[in-house]
């Protein structure tokens, strides 16, 4: 029976929540805030997360960030804030999917129906073979580890999803990709928020390339969209 955790400090919707979910035949951990939240996920490591961003102590946010350090299960940010720049940083964190509230709880137990299956999709894939590093310009991305280290050995910080488009690039030196080939290829999902989540996570990926002196350029394709090239 897969696991879901549902983090919402208001306990009616937590409580609505973990109700639709069970019915669809989930087993369901309920948390009114982010406190031992992490250490539970290390130690049950459940199937998918619904988080809420607005909660007393440490936030969504912060709790994404961490999360995502040493996870990578499917999560799906919930929130009354539907403000665009929210929307941009819960993607940019590493979430998978974003709904604001007030939703539908059908709909939110659809799509962790979706995101579980396809992380499943995804995990056996990986199984089946250990990848080689990729050497891009001046840069080694391995893919095993999620990592990316410069000439001289150092490691490059990157968010999920920075990390996430870098690799993209890397694997297609030269290809130009439409920002809606982006949004399906890098964030494995059909995306119906706002197409600019694109444009912010480029931006600050070239600031990074840029001070790593990294061998990348990310070009801008007018009119269509984005390209990396390798300069050495």
């Amino acid at each position: 029976m897969p696991l879901v955790f549902v983090v919402d400090d208001d306990p009616n919707i937590s409580q609505l929540i973990s109700e639709y979910l069970k019915k669809d035949g989930y087993d369901v951990n309920a948390f009114g805030s982010g406190a031992d939240l992490i250490d539970t996920i290390r130690r049950k490591q459940p199937d998918c997360l619904v988080l809420d961003i607005m909660m007393p102590g440490i936030n969504g946010f912060q709790l994404l960030t961490m999360i995502r350090g040493f996870s990578e299960m499917p999560i799906i940010m919930v929130s009354a804030r539907g403000e665009e720049m929210d929307r941009i940083m819960g993607l940019e964190l590493g979430c998978n999917d974003y709904l604001g509230k007030p939703f539908h709880p059908r709909e939110l137990v659809c799509r962790v129906t979706s995101m579980i299956r396809l992380a499943g999709f995804r995990n056996s894939v990986k199984e089946e073979t250990a990848k080689a590093p990729i050497r891009a310009g001046r840069l080694l991305i391995s893919e095993d580890y999620r990592k990316v280290e410069t000439q001289d050995g150092t490691e490059l910080p990157l968010t999920f999803r920075e990390y996430e488009l870098l690799l993209h690039f890397a694997k297609n030196p030269n290809r130009p990709f439409s920002r809606e080939q982006l949004i399906q290829q890098v964030w494995d999902y059909d995306f119906l928020g706002d197409l600019r989540v694109v444009d912010e996570l480029v931006k600050r990926l070239r600031k990074k390339l840029g001070d790593s002196s990294s061998g990348f350029s990310i070009e801008t394709v007018w009119g269509y969209g984005y390209k990396i090239s390798v300069k050495l």
